[in-house]
């Protein structure tokens, strides 16, 4: 999904602008969203997806690892939430998973275990 369209629905949910400068708290919580949405319905980096609203990736990072509690302790925050990522996903045009991409993915994964698993052992000599 592109991240100007989630941009866009997060501004008109919140009444807000995300992109703008400020530590304010609504801005923060739904600049989390934001992140959230973009992270699990495009296939960006949190570089990119940070940098779309003016921030890096360890302010996405950050603020997902805040949203979680946010949305345990904040009722209206929760349902602001829900009901957002029910209006994207519902538009979200999941895609089609074939065996080959699947085995592609997987073959990926297992280079890089092997890798990390040896830069590993390398630092615990």
């Amino acid at each position: 999904m592109e991240l100007e369209y989630l941009i866009k629905k997060v501004n008109k949910h919140f009444n807000c602008d995300i992109t703008q400068n400020s530590r304010e708290r609504e801005l923060v919580m739904a600049r989390a969203v934001y992140f959230w949405l973009a992270k699990y319905t495009s296939k960006k980096s949190m570089k990119k997806i940070g940098a779309a609203v003016g921030r890096d990736h360890a302010s996405v990072v950050y603020a997902l690892s805040n949203l979680d509690n946010w949305i345990k302790w904040d009722d209206f925050f929760r349902v602001d939430f829900e009901t957002l990522k029910m209006i994207v996903l519902s538009s979200y045009e999941t895609e089609k998973i074939t065996a080959e991409s699947l085995l592609y993915k997987y073959n990926n994964l297992v280079i890089e275990n092997d890798v990390l698993k040896k830069q590993l052992k390398k630092y615990q000599k």
